[in-house]
């Protein structure tokens, strides 16, 4: 594996912006800013807390004409918003349930594949794949490194997927925690690390 993806708490907290800027100084290089119960205006303010400067590794999940105003790092496609902008420059992603779906998809920048393990964010939402079931799709090619592992990783999963040939994992709840707020950056900045060593020695 070679890249982390964090994806944002669904709501915001106290001290959220002064947070990403601090795990993007660590090295964090793509981050998927996902809220989906948030107005324009929110993710606008979000976005502002952080220097200009990360603005190219940010990924929006909704909203995204805030993509081309703040020059963005990309899109991600779902149900709500399944199309990207016309003439859109930056990358294009989406998630997937199902290896079929890979191959539906396969045209786009990158893709999530999940859920791989039990969630650690969403209670209930469970291992969707039978590791055989994943190892084959790695030896037909359906697993590659434009497809990203979602769902229940923490830095232990991210070791148990070496040799799968995802190009990287995706961390919500192993990065966050349950209910993160200011007072838990160095906690936060603490996980980040050690998912971060967990990448590189996989």
């Amino acid at each position: 594996m070679k890249q982390l993806i964090a994806i944002t708490t669904p709501t915001c907290f106290p001290g959220e912006g002064k947070i990403i800027t601090s795990l993007f100084e660590a090295g964090l290089e793509r981050l998927h800013l996902r809220k989906p119960d948030a107005g324009k205006e929110i993710i606008a303010a979000l976005i502002h807390q952080i220097p200009d400067q990360f603005y190219s590794r940010i990924v929006i999940h909704d909203h995204f004409s805030l993509a081309s105003e703040y020059a963005l790092g990309g899109v991600h496609l779902n149900r709500r918003n399944p199309n990207a902008p016309d003439h859109f420059t930056g990358s294009i992603s989406r998630s997937c349930h199902s290896i079929q779906e890979l191959d539906t998809w396969k045209s786009l920048d990158y893709l999530f594949l999940s859920p791989i393990f039990q969630s650690i964010s969403k209670e209930g939402y469970g291992n969707g794949f039978p590791w055989h079931e994943l190892e084959e799709a790695t030896e037909r090619g359906f697993i590659n490194p434009k497809v990203f592992a979602l769902g229940g990783i923490d830095a232990s999963h991210i070791r148990q997927l070496k040799g799968l040939g995802f190009g990287g994992a995706v961390v919500l709840g192993a990065l966050w925690g349950k209910q993160p707020g200011e007072s838990d950056s160095r906690e936060i900045m603490e996980r980040f690390n050690q998912l971060i060593t967990a990448i590189k020695e996989s």
